[in-house]
């Protein structure tokens, strides 16, 4: 039996014709959460999740960049004991990327895609326009075995003078954010887009002067080459986002993620250190409210409703 159908599992298949047939809506919204929604022309049509598992590592330990350094070889370089040499910082963004974990960012993206896609593709099952509250998981199974989760609301416009419609049939827009704050972004006059990532991981060999800041007997100091690698990691993976929010035009870049963490691999007798950043954030474009949207008055805090003196259809009384 074919265990794929559209893109997705069966497992997929029965739990979305199980929301159809109970004749019920689920969501993933609280009570407040609801009330935003339907005060933002959003109606929930219901949960939706997609998921992948996958071996997920990196090769190599980067001892061959740091040997072709002028000189090669490994060991102290320059001046006595090496003190003038500072290794270099790569990244996996970078025109010089650290190659041994290229293929790793590459995975890992390939999973945080997959299980996103994967929700959106139930959610078109289910006929909705667009996915909020979205949360992508990453936990490992097994040594270098990773699943990949996303799950979110799946909603539909009800009144699209707030949200307008995907122009292409079938296609979803998605957040990362709650509802609340979509709920938010569509009064003060733009609406979500697409969620993007960014991933780079950082190397740069334990030099002479970074292995003495780290020393137990440097004191109180800053560890500069730590600074550097964990700055570079995070100016990557950021710049990765405003590139792709880059793509739609005029739009707003909410962050949503920022992880950072730094770790370090053997190279001989000595060590590469690591730092690994990811980002994800919410892509905002304008929607039908964005003509309220002026330099003096920048969301719909600022507009306020007009409210009628007399009822409707009783007719005033011009005077001349």
């Amino acid at each position: 039996m074919d265990q794929w159908r559209g893109g997705l599992p069966e497992a997929a298949h029965e739990r979305v014709e199980r929301q159809r047939a109970s004749g019920t809506t689920a969501s993933l919204f609280s009570a407040p959460a609801a009330a935003a929604a339907q005060s933002a022309g959003l109606a929930a049509v219901g949960e939706v999740f997609g998921s992948i598992a996958m071996n997920l590592g990196w090769s190599g330990t980067g001892c061959s960049l740091y040997g072709t350094r002028p000189g090669g070889g490994f060991g102290s370089l320059g001046g006595f004991g090496g003190q003038t040499y500072q290794t270099p910082v790569t990244t996996t963004g970078g025109h010089g990327g650290y190659a041994g974990f290229g293929p790793y960012v590459q995975a890992f993206k390939n999973g945080w895609h997959t299980a996103v896609n994967r929700m959106l593709a139930e959610a078109r099952l289910l006929g909705a326009e667009g996915v909020v509250g979205v949360r992508v998981e990453r936990q490992r199974m097994d040594a270098s075995v990773f699943e990949f989760t996303a799950i979110g609301t799946a909603v539909r416009s009800v009144d699209t003078s707030l949200v307008a419609r995907p122009r292409v049939q079938g296609e979803i827009w998605y957040a990362d954010l709650s509802v609340e704050d979509c709920a938010s972004a569509i009064h003060s006059g733009m609406q979500p887009r697409e969620m993007v990532l960014g991933i780079s991981v950082a190397t740069k060999h334990e030099d002479w002067q970074l292995k003495q800041q780290r020393s137990v007997w440097a004191g109180n100091q800053e560890i500069d080459g730590l600074t550097l690698l964990i700055n570079a990691a995070r100016h990557d993976a950021r710049d990765q986002l405003s590139a792709l929010a880059r793509r739609d035009g005029i739009a707003d870049l909410v962050i949503t993620q920022q992880f950072v963490r730094e770790f370090e691999t053997p190279c001989g007798e000595e060590v590469d250190l690591h730092a690994e950043a990811i980002f994800a954030g919410t892509v905002l474009v304008p929607g039908p409210m964005h003509a309220f949207r002026t330099k003096n008055r920048p969301g719909s805090a600022s507009v306020t409703t007009v409210l009628p003196l007399t009822d409707p259809g009783v007719r005033t009384r011009r005077y001349s």
